[in-house]
């Protein structure tokens, strides 16, 4: 019984994991960016005094090592300024949007909440609140696994 449904959420989790990526991507394009910048960017914006590179790795759910990397090409845009190059200061030290940052991620907002408008269209605010109160349970108990 469990395997089947475990099946089914896996495909469907696995189906909505790729339209989101794919409609990040044309969505950024524009911007010169990829959609792995997106919640970056998004997360930073929340967050006027700005994210330690910890802190932004924990808040968009990938690694410390990945945020390096992505902190660095955000900065090549311009994007994004931080801490220097020595160690202590570069995990230590916050990340900040530009004014450029600012503008785009601003940008991007408005393009999120269009297309999540128009992928929640029809359901109920009460659904959709449902929805995301028991994904997030499933996620916070996968998580524990």
């Amino acid at each position: 019984m469990y395997e089947d449904k475990f099946r089914r959420f896996s495909a469907l989790v696995a189906r909505a994991d790729k339209a989101l990526l794919r409609a990040k991507a044309m969505n950024v394009r524009s911007f010169g960016l990829r959609g792995v910048h997106v919640s970056c960017l998004l997360e930073l914006l929340e967050h006027p005094d700005g994210l330690t590179s910890g802190e932004l790795a924990g808040a968009c759910g990938v690694d410390r090592a990945q945020i390096s990397r992505l902190a660095s090409e955000l900065t090549e845009h311009g994007l994004i300024e931080g801490p220097g190059r020595e160690v202590q200061r570069r995990y230590r030290g916050r990340l900040r949007l530009t004014d450029e940052g600012r503008a785009a991620a601003t940008a991007m907002i408005g393009i999120v909440d269009d297309k999540l408008e128009r992928v929640a269209s029809g359901l109920s605010a009460e659904d959709l609140e449902t929805f995301y109160r028991v994904f997030g349970t499933i996620v916070e108990r996968l998580e524990q696994i």
